[in-house]
């Protein structure tokens, strides 16, 4: 990404990161690099409410700083870096006006900066965050205007297209972030008739953390771009699966929002555990460790695995196996639970799902 980090562990654009004092918040914790809430020329209205949570899930209404650029420059001369980075993340309605920003953006001190092609909420135009000749066309307006590094935050869908990220590429961009926050609505009131949320929200938090995961496997693939991981992290070790495939660093954003500035430190203290409990003396080692053991769809051969109770399980009252075996293959004894592995056609589900660990596929 063109910038040297003292770890792994970046704070994501976002409210936690709107003015000078919440991002010296973020720095004093521990960042190693802190993205601005996403800048423009002028100061965005605020919705109130604009958070939406629900048993872990958490949508938001809010697209863009509601400080504006001048604002902005004050704002940052406040903040006592140290060795923290400071990512500018930006959005215009055209090329130029990109490059403009991200000047300015520059000469207020940003050591990179990141462009924010994609929103889950918003009108902003579809084609701009997936037609990769428009695309080309910004990215390339922002490289020209600054020496420091341009990144590109893109949407799972974007990630996924070699043609996408072949356009970022070729107009000057250092490195992408994946993913944006997904498109959701929380749900809707059955009495009322109507969605929980008055619009579309951003859906982010540790359900979409599998799609991230996916989202950075396919763009190693795909693309030679260093990649910033975004989505769902929250501890130190969900940190160490996206290193493994192939991210060189992460952001984080909602745990920020749900539990707040000591987040970060916490999961820069777990990270530097598991590495140092582990002989790992840099990111480095473990960087791609995982992408090599994964395998194309196609080119996995079935075995006819079946399940088998490695001891006997006389826990009659939990019958979480058998209620997810559509196979008939397993049945309550009263001695306990029963596998007929006649029946059994190898799923894996009961053996996920045993609290006890008490279930095997094997030949």
């Amino acid at each position: 990404m063109g910038l040297s980090l003292k770890h792994p562990v970046i704070v994501a654009a976002g409210p936690w990161a709107r003015d000078g004092a919440s991002i010296q918040r973020c720095v004093d914790a521990g960042a190693a690099a802190v993205v601005t809430e996403t800048i423009t020329l002028e100061a965005n209205p605020v919705l109130r409410p604009r958070l939406y949570y629900d048993r872990g899930r958490l949508f938001n209404t809010k697209l863009y700083s509601d400080l504006h650029l001048e604002q902005w420059e004050g704002e940052l001369e406040q903040v006592r870096l140290g060795q923290c980075r400071l990512i500018a993340s930006i959005w215009a309605t055209s090329p130029s006006e990109l490059a403009y920003l991200a000047a300015r953006m520059e000469r207020m001190g940003a050591h990179a900066v990141e462009i924010s092609i994609s929103a889950p909420i918003g009108t902003r135009t579809p084609a701009r965050s997936s037609d990769p000749d428009q695309v080309r066309e910004f990215v390339r307006a922002a490289a020209l205007a600054v020496d420091v590094p341009v990144m590109v935050k893109l949407s799972y869908e974007a990630a996924s297209s070699p043609a996408f990220l072949q356009a970022i590429r070729e107009a000057g961009a250092a490195g992408v972030s994946a993913i944006d926050a997904l498109r959701g609505i929380q749900g809707v009131d059955l009495d009322a008739r109507r969605p929980r949320m008055p619009t579309y929200g951003g859906y982010s938090g540790p359900s979409i953390r599998p799609v991230a995961l996916a989202a950075a496997a396919i763009l190693k693939q795909y693309s030679p771009l260093p990649l910033c991981s975004v989505g769902g992290i929250e501890t130190g070790e969900q940190v160490l699966e996206f290193l493994m495939l192939g991210a060189q660093a992460v952001q984080v954003g909602t745990v920020l929002q749900l539990e707040g500035y000591p987040a970060i430190t916490r999961i820069v203290r777990e990270l530097t555990a598991w590495m140092d409990a582990h002989g790992i003396a840099s990111p480095e080692q473990l960087r791609g460790a995982a992408l090599p053991s994964l395998t194309p769809f196609e080119d996995i051969d079935p075995q006819p695995l079946t399940a088998h109770l490695e001891t006997p399980c006389p826990v009659t009252e939990c019958g979480l196996c058998s209620a997810g075996c559509i196979y008939g293959a397993l049945s309550r004894r009263p001695e306990g639970w029963v596998l007929d592995p006649r029946l059994c056609r190898g799923c894996g589900l009961c053996a996920a799902r045993c609290p006890e660990g008490r279930i095997r596929l094997g030949w």
